[in-house]
């Protein structure tokens, strides 16, 4: 019996689904929470705020110099403010126009948004949007430099340290002084954010047994659109109020990193991996009484399969035998086993094919679907009801991506939900944007119906690639793989904060973009093999074998 199945063992012994384990993945899940906040609530504390010029205290025209600081000063020309510019005209003829020197108007309270605190407009427009871009560099940089930690020196002090670094740099962003400051934070706090979402879901999954290790993604799957909805409410409830306090409001559910040296445990699986069994032994019993079972079955498991400190002395002893045949083998196998290389990516045309289509699908997936929660408030009149309702259609695309990715497979899956998105996205743009449709009986209630239905259709295919991608890749290259298509995932999600940009000047733009790449999407993926049902591949040799086999 190998070490993973005497932990699932251990754990059934215990009871995997006692409170210890339901009070701890609610803790861990915690960290989906907050980022989903870290990932939407640009939306709000960002958003664009109506504005003008502000008036002129002075106008030079012709060597001539107006006081337009007194009310009844008289100027023969009009003047007329507009968002970016101050156009002066003499009946029809424009004969002066200027930015807004002395500043800008807001309809609303300059701090109702960092847009309006730091007169992000015009052209800075797109600066609010490259805030959310910077959360992503700095999301990347985490996963590439900081994740590595969890491995050397454990999971729970990993977690706890970017938790409490998390919420320390969230909190310093709500008091910037500066754009340039706030970017700065956000930053800091991408890169933490990225780190306490993958160390709690690796801690969830090595606290579960195989046969249930999907539960923590089906979980994070409902908790996300829950957790955008309490960003919504949060947002609505401090709508009067600064952007600084909404800021400090989100940043306050992560204050329970303060307490999780107290509230979490390490894992079982790592203790276990590192040999230290007394520490192993000291969380079962705390375990055990929790969940009031007895641990001596458990601990019994344990001895009786090597993992306990009274066999630690005999293992080690194997261990200085085996590390040596071991350190000899990987030797040879570096040397002669052609998958360590990255080479192999672009020499191997089956894995490149894969590579490049997965990449592209990811790309494509992480655009529309952040591009389209950036533009979601635009569904309705009402800013936060526009949000709300984009989040609300996420739970059946949940739901519906449950029942039918294990029933008809992944690629049918993907093609059905990216076909089906494609078509529902462009109808909804042609209905309520095309001029043949004005005047249309109910043409909002159709914009709507089909825009949520596209909504819907962008979510569950995310979901299904998110579940595919994993899979294609052989085992001895699926981290590389992997990181490789992450990329373009990264470089989706960087780009999507700009739709709403784009659409304060072109509305249709950014659903003909999402409409068009769904659609190129179902066709590409028809050349990806089928994983459902399937052992993963473990040699890039046995994935060509298998390729070849179908064709």
């Amino acid at each position: 019996m190998d070490q993973g199945e005497v932990i699932d063992n251990v754990f059934i012994a215990l009871k995997w689904n006692g409170f210890y384990q339901v009070s701890r993945t609610a803790i861990l899940l915690l960290s989906l929470v907050n980022n989903a906040f870290t990932a939407a609530s640009v939306v709000f504390i960002g958003k664009a705020v109506n504005f003008n010029c502000r008036r002129l205290k002075s106008l030079s025209i012709k060597n001539v110099t107006y006081d337009l600081s007194l009310s009844n000063s008289n100027v023969p020309f009009l003047i007329n403010y507009t968002e970016c510019s101050v156009d002066v005209r003499n009946g029809s003829d424009l004969i002066f126009t200027s930015n807004c020197s002395d500043g800008y108007e807001y309809a609303d309270s300059t701090t109702s948004s960092f847009v309006a605190e730091w007169d992000l407009v015009c052209d800075k427009e797109s600066y609010s949007d490259i805030s959310q871009g910077v959360v992503v560099l700095g999301e990347m940089f985490g996963c590439l430099s900081l994740t590595r930690f969890a491995d050397r020196c454990g999971r729970k002090v990993t977690y706890i340290i970017t938790s409490v670094m998390y919420f320390a740099a969230n909190m310093l962003a709500a008091f910037s002084i500066s754009f340039a400051y706030f970017l700065l934070f956000r930053f800091i706090t991408g890169v933490f954010d990225a780190c306490c979402q993958q160390l709690s879901y690796i801690m969830l999954i090595e606290m579960m047994p195989t046969t249930h290790r999907a539960l923590p993604q089906k979980l994070s799957s409902f908790i996300w659109p829950i957790s955008l909805m309490f960003l919504c409410l949060v947002a609505y409830l401090t709508r009067d109020l600064s952007w600084h306090f909404t800021h400090i409001c989100l940043s306050m559910f992560a204050v329970h990193s303060i307490f999780l040296w107290w509230i979490t445990d390490e894992s079982i699986r790592w203790l276990c991996a590192v040999k230290r069994y007394k520490d192993v032994e000291k969380l079962i019993m705390k375990i055990s009484r929790i969940n009031h079972v007895d641990p001596a079955d458990a601990l019994e498991i344990l001895r009786a399969n090597g993992l306990s400190p009274y066999s630690i002395k005999l293992a080690q002893k194997t261990d200085s035998i085996a590390e040596v045949l071991i350190s000899q083998a990987m030797l040879d196998t570096k040397s002669s086993n052609p998958d360590t290389r990255v080479s192999v990516f672009v020499k191997n045309k089956n894995l490149f094919k894969i590579t490049a289509v997965a990449g592209y699908t990811w790309f494509t997936d992480s655009l529309s679907y952040h591009g389209l929660l950036f533009i979601s408030p635009n569904l309705n009149e009402d800013f936060y009801l526009g949000f709300l309702l984009g989040v609300i259609i996420e739970i059946p695309a949940t739901i519906l991506f449950c029942l039918l990715i294990d029933r008809i497979g992944r690629k049918k899956c993907i093609m059905v939900f990216h076909v089906s998105g494609g078509i529902f996205i462009l109808l909804s743009t042609f209905t309520l944007y095309s001029s043949i449709d004005d005047g249309l009986p109910g043409q909002y209630g159709i914009f709507l119906v089909l825009a949520l239905l596209g909504r819907l259709s962008v979510t569950a295919s995310f979901s299904a690639v998110l579940t595919f991608v994993p899979e294609l890749f052989p085992t001895s290259v699926r981290n590389t793989g992997l990181g490789f298509s992450a990329a373009s995932l990264y470089l989706g999600s960087t780009i999507a904060p700009h739709a709403r940009t784009v659409s304060r000047h072109a509305p249709w733009a950014p659903n003909l973009v999402f409409g068009v790449l769904c659609l190129t999407v179902s066709m590409v993926i028809h050349f990806l093999p089928e994983t459902s049902g399937q052992d993963l591949t473990q040699t890039v040799l046995e994935m060509d074998h298998r390729i070849q086999r179908r064709r």
